[in-house]
C-alpha cells in the first residue's frame, strides 16, 4: 500500500471507516472493526511524514463511519409534516463531519509526534484515538453513540468483561487489538512483528475466557419478591402519535393492552413508552376513570410507570416518567435531566433562533438520577430514551437499584439501524452495572434484558407487542 498515491490512501481511509460501521448493529460483523482499525492505523504509517494528510485520513475514516453509521438520524427529518425536511442533507453530513474531528486530531497528534512503525507509535495511536472516544462521549453534554467497543455487542464473553472494563475500557482494548494486528506490516524488527500480535491475540483470548467465566454474579439487589413486568409497545407511528384527533385512539389502545392476563405476581409492574401520555390525561377525570378501571383488573398490587409530557407551575415543559398506583395517584416522578440537542433544546439557541426538530419547546431538565422502589422493595433507576447511552450516568450511586427502566420513542427513525443501535446501549448498561434493563419502546425496539446482558424477551420493529416477564 505504500507504493500508492496519497489520494488512494486517503479514498481508502474513508471506505475503512465505512466498512467498521458493519461492527455496529444491526448487522454487528465484529471482526470488521478490527479490520477497519488496523487499516487505519497502516495508512496512517504510510503517511507518517506528512501529519496533515493523516489528520485528513482520520478525518475521512470518522466521515465514513460515522456518515454511514448514523444516517439513519437523518429520517426524524422526513416524518410527515416535519417542516425541516429541507435540512434531511445537512442532518446525514454535518454531525459526522463533526464527530470526525475527534477521529483527525488522533490520527494528527499520533503522527506528528511519534513515529507508528515502533512501539511507542502504536500505544500513542491506542492511546491518542481512545482519547478523541472519551473526549466526543463527554463534550458539549457528550454523544458517546457507536464507540468501538460496541461492535462486541453480539458476543456474550465480550459483554461478560463489561463490570470490569466498561464500554471504555473495552474501546481502549478494541482500537489496541485492531493496531496490533496491522503492526507486522508496519515494523522492521522481527521479534516486534511477532510478539506485539502475539500479546494482543492472547490479551483478546484472556478477556473472553473471563467473560464466559462470568467474573460478576447476578444482583444482589434482590427484594425476595417476585414482580411481572408488563412492556407495551403500541406501534404508533410518528407522523400520527401528536394527532388530536387520534390522541383518545392511543390513549384506549395502551388499556387495551394492558389489562390483566391473569397469573401475574403478587405486584404487577406495566411500563408504557416515552411521552405516551400527556398531562391532559391526568387532569381528565374521564380519561383517569378508564385508567382506574384498567388497573382494577389486576386482582393484586399494580402500579404503571409511563412516559408523559408535563407542564410545571412556570409553564415550561418536562419529558418525565411518573408512576401511578391503582387508585390512579402519581406516587413518583421523574423528569429527564439529559436533554437531546435539536430535539428537546437548541444549543446556543441565542445566536441558533430555530425551533427545534420534534416541535416541543421549553424543556428544562431534570436534577438527575434518582432510585424508585415499590412497597414490595422492587427498585429502579428511570431513564428516558437516550439518557441509556451515558456510561456511568444511568445509576444513584447512593441508592442503587435492582434495575433500570428506560422509556423511549424510537418512531422518529422508522425502520432503520438506530433503533437496533439504541437497544444495544441499552444491553451494554444492563451488563456494566449488572442489573435488569426493562425497556418500553413505542415502535420498537422493547426488550427486557438480563444483568449480564441476554435479551429475555423482545418485541420486533414497527409491531404491536405487550412482553411479560416475572422477576425476582
Amino acid at each position: 500500500m505504500k507504493t500508492l498515491p496519497d489520494a488512494a490512501l486517503l479514498l481508502i481511509a474513508l471506505g475503512l471507516g465505512a466498512a467498521g460501521s458493519y461492527a455496529m448493529a444491526p448487522t454487528g460483523i465484529a471482526p470488521l472493526i478490527l479490520l477497519s482499525l488496523g487499516g487505519l492505523y497502516y495508512i496512517l504509517h504510510a503517511l507518517n511524514d506528512k501529519p496533515w494528510k493523516a489528520a485528513l485520513a482520520g478525518w475521512l475514516f470518522g466521515f465514513g463511519y460515522f456518515g454511514l453509521g448514523l444516517i439513519w438520524i437523518g429520517n426524524a427529518l422526513l416524518v410527515e409534516g416535519n417542516d425541516y425536511r429541507w435540512a434531511w442533507p445537512l442532518a446525514v453530513c454535518v454531525l459526522p463531519a463533526m464527530l470526525s474531528l475527534f477521529t483527525a486530531l488522533a490520527t494528527y497528534i499520533s503522527t506528528r509526534f511519534f513515529r507508528l512503525a515502533t512501539l511507542k507509535g502504536l500505544l500513542a495511536f491506542t492511546i491518542a484515538l481512545f482519547a478523541s472516544e472519551w473526549l466526543r462521549g463527554h463534550i458539549f453534554t457528550g454523544f458517546p453513540w457507536n464507540l468501538f467497543g460496541y461492535a462486541w455487542g453480539g458476543v456474550p464473553a465480550m459483554l461478560g468483561i463489561l463490570p470490569i472494563t466498561g464500554i471504555y475500557g473495552l474501546t481502549l482494548l478494541t482500537i489496541f487489538w485492531g493496531a496490533a494486528l496491522a503492526y507486522p506490516f508496519t515494523a522492521n524488527s522481527i521479534r516486534q512483528k511477532i510478539i506485539l500480535p502475539a500479546t494482543a491475540i492472547i490479551l483478546f483470548i484472556a478477556c473472553a475466557l473471563i467473560g464466559m467465566n462470568d467474573p460478576i454474579q447476578p444482583s444482589h439487589r434482590e427484594s425476595g419478591l417476585q414482580t411481572t413486568i408488563r412492556i407495551v409497545q403500541p406501534n404508533i407511528p410518528q407522523s400520527k402519535k401528536w394527532d388530536g384527533s387520534l390522541m383518545r385512539e392511543h390513549f384506549e389502545k395502551l388499556l387495551r393492552l394492558s389489562i390483566a392476563q391473569g397469573g401475574e405476581a403478587q405486584t404487577t409492574l406495566i411500563i408504557w413508552p416515552e411521552t405516551a401520555i400527556n398531562y391532559m390525561f391526568l387532569e381528565s377525570e374521564r380519561a383517569m376513570e378508564l385508567m382506574r378501571a384498567m388497573l382494577a383488573s389486576y386482582e393484586h398490587d399494580v402500579y404503571l410507570v409511563t412516559g408523559i409530557l408535563l407542564k410545571n407551575p412556570d409553564k415550561t415543559n418536562a419529558n418525565s416518567l411518573v408512576v401511578i398506583d391503582k387508585q390512579g395517584q402519581v406516587i413518583h416522578r421523574y423528569d429527564k435531566f439529559h436533554l437531546v440537542p435539536f430535539g428537546e433544546y437548541i444549543p446556543f439557541q441565542k445566536w441558533i433562533p430555530i425551533e427545534t426538530v420534534s416541535g416541543f419547546s421549553g424543556f428544562v431538565p431534570g436534577p438527575g438520577n434518582i432510585t424508585i422502589t415499590l412497597p414490595n422493595g422492587f427498585s429502579f433507576s428511570p431513564l428516558i430514551c437516550y439518557e441509556i447511552l451515558f456510561p456511568g450516568k444511568v445509576l444513584d450511586r447512593n441508592n442503587e437499584p435492582f434495575a433500570i427502566i428506560n422509556v423511549t420513542n424510537d418512531g422518529w427513525y422508522g425502520n432503520s439501524a438506530g433503533p437496533h443501535q439504541h437497544l444495544q446501549k441499552a444491553i451494554f448498561r444492563a451488563a456494566e452495572e449488572n442489573v435488569y434493563v426493562l425497556r418500553a419502546a413505542n415502535t420498537g425496539v422493547s426488550a427486557a434484558i438480563d444483568s449480564d446482558g441476554k435479551i429475555m424477551e423482545s418485541a420486533d420493529l414497527e409491531t404491536e407487542n405487550v412482553l411479560t416477564v416475572t422477576l425476582p
